[in-house]
């Protein structure tokens, strides 16, 4: 009897052991699992503060080229001031060459055709006179014509400054709509690898142009533009850069990847 209870406490002891191996196997693995589940949710928060901090950065830049455009367009304003202005002083210094040439047709007339009654002995004194007034308003003209080429000088060089100022105010309209980027995604396929987007041309877009997509100010993946037509266009789902499970679906936020306020 004795000999059977001594066995069967070895067979309890041995069953015991067997079950508390399997206790901890199951232990190691759930606080190995736990470690697992913290460690994604640090990414997540990491991924949730960058995007943060970069759409705030947007937010500042898109604040500085809104300031920028205010103050080209006031450049361009004063400058359109100037332009009129330079206009209006090339417009009266033709008027008064128009009205000297006028007067040197006019003594040249009296050259060729004397007035009755002129006295032989005066001729020569009158015709020099008349010379001295013809030299004076030909020089008169002369002074005139070489003001209106400065003037003329200047108004290019004030459309030149104008032009650039435009070609300016342009360029950062651009760049503010294409950093502005809000566009959504119409549609997916998962098979092909692609989407189609409701942004084309207008929206800056080319071909090979990187792009975010995010849901709930996540990023849930990244997309490249293939080709635009119009106001949308086809782009393919990058490789490893959908997050998890989640999957890039209709509805979805599309933006930029890299913005910029300079170039």
């Amino acid at each position: 009897m004795i000999k059977v209870l001594f066995i069967l406490s070895i067979l309890i002891t041995g069953v015991s052991l067997v079950f508390a191996c399997n206790i901890r196997s199951s232990f190691v693995e759930t606080r190995n699992s736990i470690a697992q589940i913290n460690a994604d949710i640090a990414n997540e928060k990491k991924a949730d503060a960058a995007l943060i901090a970069e759409c705030a950065r947007l937010s500042g830049d898109i604040a500085k080229v809104r300031g920028d455009l205010d103050v080209e367009s006031e450049k361009l304003k004063q400058t359109k001031n100037r332009l009129l202005l330079a206009e209006n002083d090339v417009k009266r210094v033709q008027e008064e060459l128009e009205a000297n040439n006028k007067k040197k047709n006019d003594l040249d007339k009296q050259l060729t055709d004397l007035p009755v009654g002129m006295k032989p002995e005066t001729i020569v004194q009158d015709i020099n006179k008349m010379k001295q007034g013809q030299a004076e308003l030909e020089a008169q003209a002369l002074a005139k014509s070489e003001e209106v080429k400065k003037e003329e000088g200047k108004i290019g060089d004030i459309q030149k400054r104008l032009a650039e100022v435009e070609r300016k105010i342009e360029d950062r309209r651009k760049l503010f709509e294409r950093n502005s980027l809000q566009a959504r995604v119409l549609a997916v396929n998962s098979d092909w690898g692609f989407v189609v987007i409701d942004a084309g041309v207008a929206a800056g877009l080319e071909q090979d142009t990187k792009l975010l997509v995010t849901r709930n100010r996540q990023t849930v993946g990244k997309i490249s533009v293939l080709s635009v037509e119009g106001g949308r266009s086809v782009a393919s789902i990058v490789p490893d850069t959908v997050l998890g499970s989640m999957g890039i679906a209709p509805g979805d936020n599309v933006i930029l990847e890299n913005l910029t306020a300079g170039q």
